[in-house]
């Protein structure tokens, strides 16, 4: 699914309050499937959790912004998004890993994992497991700028 960044949570390098600031693609370290030119990840505290913002560059010059507030309550909410419409549900799993679980109305599910290895890096491990179709698997090494 080319829209699977829209799908994308991150955490924290070493703790939650790491995960803030912006971040950039390394495209050398990542596996990623689709035409993506570039991606940055802003995220920002929010009084009940962080905002997600994710701007994306495709290869053919068409640029993309989403933003998605992460609670961490694990409570399912109402998500309508460009290629799912659904629910969407965020939960801390410890201090370097989050994850969302997407549950889209065409059977589509997508589970997001975020955690960090080392200082100043974060890993974004994206799992799609479709309606009809084989699971696919991304994994996206962004730095902090």
């Amino acid at each position: 699914m080319r829209t699977a960044l829209l799908f994308m949570l991150l955490s924290a390098t070493s703790s939650a309050g790491e995960a803030f600031g912006v971040w950039k693609l390394n495209p050398a370290r990542s596996t990623l499937a689709g035409n993506q030119k570039s991606v940055t990840l802003r995220i920002e505290r929010h009084t009940r959790g962080e905002v997600f913002n994710l701007d994306t560059v495709a290869a053919d010059g068409r640029a993309s912004t989403f933003s998605t507030i992460l609670y961490f309550d694990g409570k399912p909410r109402d998500f309508q998004g460009s290629a799912c419409s659904g629910t969407q549900s965020s939960r801390r799993v410890d201090g370097r890993t989050v994850e969302i679980l997407r549950e889209c109305a065409n059977g589509d599910r997508q589970l997001i994992r975020r955690s960090a290895v080392e200082p100043g890096v974060l890993i974004l491990e994206i799992t799609e497991q479709p309606a009809a179709g084989r699971p696919s698997e991304r994994r996206l090494v962004l730095e902090k700028q």
